[in-house]
Order: structure tokens, then C-alpha cells, then sequence
């Protein structure tokens, strides 16, 4: 092998040790700031069970986004499939948060096609922090 070849060799592996690294590091998939807030925070009812946590054990299909409403409101929206009443359905939760100091509150959750009032939606979200197993 010439100087050139061996080179060229040294140049490949370099970018495919780089590449594995960003695969590694979750590139490209990491979660914004507003969902990363969401995920890691708590609410006042459960302040010691973490959002992402809980809801990583109760449902399946997890899926996090981050959007600004149509009021300009940032809006961060979990979906999920879990047993809800002993049955299997797709549930959406969505937290308004506040965009300078990533507080954030629940503001809509729907379970199949039953959307919540907003004390049901608080209910529901408890709940899924109560059955969280540390």
C-alpha cells in the first residue's frame, strides 16, 4: 500500500468512528428544549415523579413535538397508546409551556375519542404519576 491509500484508509475510519459516535450520542433524535422541560419536570401534585418517566412505564408508542398553537402558544404534545377502562386506545396530552421559563401546565388530554375538561384532564394525569414505579 502506497502512503496515499494508507491515508485515505485513516480519513475513512476517522469519519466512521465520528458517524458511530453522533449514532451514539442521539443525534438527530434528541428531544427540543420544550419537550426535554416537559419530560424531565413534575407537576405540583406528584413534585417527586418526573413526567417522562411515568409515562414511559404507562404507555406504549411514545411519541413527543413540540409546536406553537395558533395563539402563538408553545405547546408541547405527548401521544400514546396504553389500557384505558380495560380497553386499548391511543391517548394525547398536551402541556402549554411557557416559552422564557419552560413552566409549563396540562391544557388538553384525550383518551380514544373522549376529550377531558380540564379537571378530568388533571385527574388523568395524576394518575398516570401515581402508578409510576420508581
Amino acid at each position: 500500500m502506497n502512503l496515499r491509500n494508507v491515508s485515505r484508509m485513516w480519513m475513512l475510519g476517522i469519519v466512521i468512528v465520528l458517524l458511530a459516535g453522533l449514532m451514539a450520542s442521539g443525534c438527530g433524535s434528541s428531544k427540543d428544549a420544550y419537550v426535554q422541560a416537559v419530560y424531565d419536570g413534575t407537576l405540583q401534585a406528584e413534585p417527586n415523579i418526573p413526567i417522562g418517566k411515568a409515562f414511559d412505564q404507562f404507555f406504549k408508542n411514545e411519541k413527543w413535538k413540540s409546536f406553537k398553537s395558533k395563539e402563538q402558544q408553545r405547546i408541547v404534545e405527548f401521544n400514546g397508546d396504553c389500557t384505558w377502562k380495560k380497553q386499548e386506545t391511543h391517548a394525547v396530552i398536551q402541556f402549554t409551556v411557557d416559552e422564557d421559563t419552560k413552566d409549563f401546565q396540562v391544557s388538553f388530554v384525550q383518551i380514544g375519542s373522549q376529550k377531558m375538561n380540564l379537571m378530568e384532564s388533571l385527574g388523568v394525569v395524576e394518575k398516570i404519576l401515581k402508578n409510576y414505579k420508581p
